[in-house]
């Protein structure tokens, strides 16, 4: 099961995928894409709302938890991670955001040349497959067709979603209608990753098109136990089949480790790249010192806030609760429709905390249903919605402060890292988040949503201060899913940098991290989407090609 190859690529996730698709485009490279997971084609991923039966289920994700979290209530916090092809693209909430061009303008100022907003856009539009036809988009320089990455509108808004963004609206924030324009703003609907009522993923739209090609060889089930270092190079990779077989593959020209935020800074420590001292301790010999890798962790800390809703407001508790799922599922298998279409959310607000950013450093999901999340949180596994009415929404800072870290906790591949993101640890990301939760508060109050409000359940109406507020939210505050990172990219001014701007490891040839690892600090927003791009232009300069020039369109609505 061994060979040689031009290309081996560690992981099928979305910069993975969209990395093999890429490269194989060109009939004389012989890839390799090797995947830890299964296959993407199951009724649970193809089916939008299966993502909150995913998440935590250790068929789909590789179930890594943090240690324990001070501002949490000292709990482990589940870091969901897609294992299937596709990655987390066939596993989460199917949002398409990119982010803030400050972002990635920040990037740039940080080290990574090249990854500006003005030259990621060209990226942006090559990747996506906007599919509306509102003028904000069919007209906009902005968006792009048929790339692998699917950006389409929500068919029918629920009505509580419509009265979400009239509310807050009412709050005093603008309505927008493109959330990925370069700077979102104000109140709207997402657009998502879902077409004809199905998830649009890589792993549908990039991998599985790729694979007819006879130059691409995909294999799933096999997990890469090392990367090989030979006089400094990358040559090839070792893995573990399913059934415990080891086998070796060999790099005529590069390695490409694509495992995402947690598993790429574990493959290469075991490799022996990264803090020399950790290694040592590990019993791990050290071929290169990279102080950096499995530093520089961010995610964003989100909170669930909930409402009951009065008897007989429109709702999707009753159609994802008991026998409502039955029916609901026949409904979707039959027509694609309803509750089992809906993706993570449908309501979006960007807003400040702080006016002096350049950026609004506030974003809100929401979505017309709500979950017992004590009774998921006594168990870890049942996860149902309420028997009443419910309301949700939940925020989170975009760009925080705090800054955590992941180590191994052995030599074993198959031993998941140790995971500290640190959530709020910095306290400019409690203040802000506190901001947001007020916020949320605040649009609730307002006219449009106030009469279907027959009361606030998480936190309660008498919880009001913010000692109060913070105790409360450290039982309820989870992952956003967006974990990034630890190999970022930066110049060689940067020590801590593990990654150059053209995404080589530092001290190795042959290898180079593309997938959100490398990403110096989080986006204003969800990550999926960035990832793709950077699985885009990785492949540009894996290739040696140009980067990517603006028309001039794009260059007039980029400034």
């Amino acid at each position: 099961m061994g060979g040689t190859f031009d290309y081996i690529i560690i992981g099928a996730g979305s910069a993975g995928g969209t990395l093999a698709a890429r490269l194989s485009e060109d009939a004389r490279n012989q890839v390799l894409l090797l995947e830890g997971g299964g296959t993407h084609k199951d009724l649970l991923v193809d089916m939008p709302s299966g993502w909150g039966q995913m998440i935590y289920n250790p068929q789909y994700s590789w179930g890594h938890k943090t240690e324990p979290e001070r501002w949490a209530g000292g709990r482990a916090i589940s870091l969901p991670r897609g294992k299937r092809l596709g990655g987390s693209s066939s596993i989460n909430g199917m949002i398409y955001v990119r982010g803030d061009r400050a972002d990635f303008d920040s990037w740039a100022e940080l080290g990574a040349k090249g990854w500006s907003y003005s030259e990621l856009l060209p990226y942006f539009v090559r990747t996506e497959n906007q599919l509306s036809h509102q003028q904000a988009f069919s007209d906009s320089a902005l968006h792009g067709r048929g790339g692998p990455l699917t950006a389409n509108d929500v068919p029918d808004p629920q009505p509580v979603t419509r009265a979400m963004v009239q509310a807050a609206i009412q709050a005093g924030l603008p309505a927008c209608a493109d959330f990925n324009n370069g700077h979102p703003d104000g109140a709207g609907i997402f657009q998502t990753n879902v077409k004809e009522g199905r998830r649009s993923s890589i792993a549908r739209n990039a991998i599985e098109p790729a694979m007819a090609r006879k130059n691409l060889d995909v294999r799933t089930q096999m997990l890469v136990t090392r990367i090989l270092i030979e006089n400094g190079r990358a040559v090839g990779v070792v893995w573990r089949d399913g059934r415990g077989g080891m086998h070796e593959a060999r790099a005529n020209k590069e390695v490409l480790l694509c495992a995402g935020a947690l598993q790429s800074p574990q493959l290469l420590m075991l490799s022996g790249i990264g803090p020399a001292e950790h290694l040592r301790e590990m019993g791990i010999d050290v071929l290169v010192d990279l102080p950096g890798v499995g530093t520089n962790l961010q995610d964003h800390a989100i909170v669930p806030m909930s409402w009951r809703m009065k008897a007989g407001t429109p709702s999707f508790n009753k159609s994802l609760r008991g026998m409502g799922i039955a029916a609901s599922v026949a409904k979707y298998l039959v027509t694609r429709t309803g509750a089992m279409a809906m993706a993570g959310a449908e309501f979006a607000a960007w807003f400040t905390s702080d006016p002096s950013l350049p950026y609004n450093d506030i974003q809100i999901h929401g979505l017309p249903v709500t979950g017992d999340i004590e009774a998921f949180m006594r168990d870890g596994k049942t996860y149902r919605t309420e028997a009443f009415p419910g309301m949700t929404m939940a925020p989170y800072q975009v760009r925080p402060y705090s800054r955590g870290e992941l180590k191994l906790r052995s030599r074993q591949p198959e031993e998941l890292a140790s995971v500290r993101v640190n959530y709020l640890h910095d306290e400019r990301d409690r203040k802000a988040l506190l901001h947001g939760i007020r916020m949320a508060m605040t649009i609730a109050r307002q006219p449009a949503l106030a009469g279907l409000i027959e009361e606030q359940t998480r936190p309660r109406a008498d919880v009001r201060t913010d000692d109060e507020l913070l105790d409360w939210l450290g039982m309820y505050l989870g992952s956003g899913h967006h974990a990034c990172g630890t190999c970022r990219m930066g110049d060689a001014s940067d020590p801590q940098a593990v990654v150059t701007p053209d995404l080589k490891v530092r001290g190795v040839h042959g290898l180079r991290v593309i997938d959100a690892s490398v990403m110096p600090h989080l986006v204003s927003g969800n990550t999926n989407a960035p990832t793709v791009v950077i699985g885009d232009k990785g492949a540009d300069l894996v290739l040696g090609r140009a980067a990517l020039a603006a028309t001039r369109d794009e260059q007039m609505a980029a400034a």
